[in-house]
């Protein structure tokens, strides 16, 4: 009896896990999605005596990176740093800040001072998710 509810036991977690690694985010891929609270924060750079602000998605569950780099793999986190080069796109940002938004678009793992989370996106697309 013991033997099998380990066995049971085993099977769930391999299932939660397996089922927790199809939901990473797939590094360099266009269309990658993300849901949680938007936060305009202002990052402090003392070495160049700078300031920058930044865009932080803040999820509600934890999301992954799966990437072919070392640097594109992220087991766990709860923020994404998302930016846009589209000035159209930057203005729905900063309107957007404050609230639930689902964000599409690149995602990468952190490679240089100027990224301020475990994953960052360059987004393709900004929709403020009503509230229910």
């Amino acid at each position: 009896m013991r033997l099998s509810a380990l066995g049971i036991g085993v099977a769930a977690s391999c299932l939660v896990w397996t089922t927790a690694q199809a939901d990473c985010l797939k590094a360099n891929t266009p269309d990658q999605i993300a849901e949680g609270r938007l936060t305009s924060v202002v990052i402090t750079i003392e070495d160049y005596k700078r300031k920058e602000q930044a865009y932080i998605l803040r999820l509600a569950t934890d999301a992954c990176l799966d990437g072919a780099d070392d640097f594109d793999k992220v087991e766990r986190t709860n923020r994404i740093h998302v930016y846009s080069l589209d000035n159209a796109l930057r203005r729905k940002l900063r309107s957007a800040a404050g609230k639930m938004v689902r964000v599409s678009g690149n995602a990468y793992g952190e490679e240089n001072l100027h990224h301020h989370a475990p994953i960052v996106m360059n987004v393709t697309r900004v929709e403020v998710i009503p509230r229910k």
